[in-house]
């Protein structure tokens, strides 16, 4: 038989708090409504002397009882307070008190004792709420020890935005021991290239892309003396595509001079296409492209309409240390086809942790490192070793790494 007990409260907070004394955990709120000067809640609670034999002959054979639930002061505070929640959500919004003539507000009614009657009938039952499941608590009590750990490693102190708690997520740094390496070892598995672009095996079309500063001619340079040294009958020519850079040509030709290799201007779009055919796959060209978007597609567009007649094109994005965030996506927006991207100027500013993470969340990956600007010493193709102390050098308190 049920027992049935009426409350009333200011609020809901104190009506279930006066429910649970009398009635106890078990018991089932059956009606909530609002009324002058706070809130009533009718409550029920089932006898388990008079109801337990019968319950149990009603269950069907072969059933095993439930599990005793182990009493925990955390878990019943907050089964109470997910059942206010609900409460409130049911309560329509509260009205103002009524005043008397006087300007006082009336006197609350006395509390009914807890005697057992019928609901009103104009008060609809409310719908039973649904059993608490403990698992629910447990999942919260871990997503709060985990949001405390990493906001307790250095990493989130130093602002790395919105990029990090994914990375962190991921990477299972979640603990404040060794959280910063886990975190390198990570980001450096995600910015290397898996499988970088081959120049040593045959003729290669090589073009560096990017906008202007960051270091093409350079690195076209560097590239060109790696195969140079690997294979020094190789036919190699540098293609200056970027007549408008004042210095541009200049600086090629230097290279030029140094590796023995000549050194072709390029004006117009039919030009470069004139080039492509003649050249065929006999030959490998190291093309450095305008830094203007719009005429560096022109000359893309030339080159890949005649892929089928040229040697293997490798599109390099060439990325500056001191490239913003926001550089390096409309350096990827741009040229979305890019094969590999090289991290330039190392030598000159310390590359940030946002310019990394982004590199690690998007691009094809860093294939190629250049530290200064020697034709040979200068650039290194990274390992993940590498690329993890990069990475641990830009963290707030790391002293500042050199790569050799």
């Amino acid at each position: 038989m049920m027992h049935r007990t009426k409350v009333f409260a200011e609020d809901s907070r104190e009506a279930m708090a006066k429910i649970t004394k009398e009635l106890g955990h078990d018991a089932v709120i059956l009606s909530t409504r609002k009324v002058a000067g706070g809130i009533e809640i009718i409550a029920g609670h089932r006898n388990a002397a008079e109801d337990d034999a019968p319950a149990a002959m009603s269950k069907p054979l072969g059933e095993a009882p439930p599990a005793p639930v182990t009493a925990d002061p955390k878990r019943d505070h907050f089964a109470r307070l997910l059942a206010e929640g609900r409460e409130a959500l049911r309560s329509p919004i509260p009205q103002p008190r009524p005043q008397s003539p006087l300007g006082h507000p009336p006197r609350p009614p006395v509390q009914a004792t807890a005697t057992p009657q019928k609901a009103p009938a104009t008060a609809p039952a409310a719908p039973r709420a649904p059993d608490f499941d403990p698992k629910r608590f447990d999942a919260l009590e871990s997503s709060v020890r985990e949001i405390k750990s990493m906001l307790s490693s250095e990493i989130m102190l130093g602002g790395l935005k919105s990029l990090i708690p994914a990375f962190l997520a991921q990477a299972g740094s979640v603990a404040p021991e060794d959280s910063d390496k886990r975190f390198a070892e990570f980001l450096a598995r995600r910015m290397l290239h898996k499988r970088p672009p081959i120049l040593t095996d045959g003729p290669r079309v090589v073009v560096t892309l990017g906008p202007s500063g960051s270091g093409k001619t350079t690195l076209l340079a560097q590239l060109a003396a790696r195969l140079r040294m690997r294979l020094p009958d190789e036919k190699i020519a540098f293609v200056n595509a970027d007549m408008n850079r004042l210095g541009a040509a200049e600086q090629l030709r230097a290279h030029g001079r140094i590796l023995d290799v000549p050194v072709l201007d390029v004006e117009q779009t039919g030009q470069l296409s004139n080039l492509a055919q003649s050249a065929g796959r006999r030959l490998s060209m190291f093309i450095d492209m305008p830094s203007n978007p719009d005429e560096c597609s022109e000359l893309l567009s030339v080159l890949e309409e005649r892929a089928d007649q040229l040697a293997p094109i490798v599109r390099c994005g060439v990325v500056a240390a001191n490239l913003s965030a926001e550089s390096i996506d409309a350096t990827l927006d741009r040229y979305p086809n890019m094969d590999a991207l090289a991290l330039t100027k190392l030598d000159e500013s310390r590359v940030t942790m946002t310019a990394l993470s982004r590199l690690g969340a998007r691009g094809p990956g860093i294939a190629w490192l250049a530290h200064n600007p020697h034709l040979v010493r200068g650039l290194s193709e990274p390992d993940h070793a590498m690329l993890e102390e990069l990475i641990l050098a830009t963290l707030p308190g790391a002293v500042s790494a050199r790569v050799n």
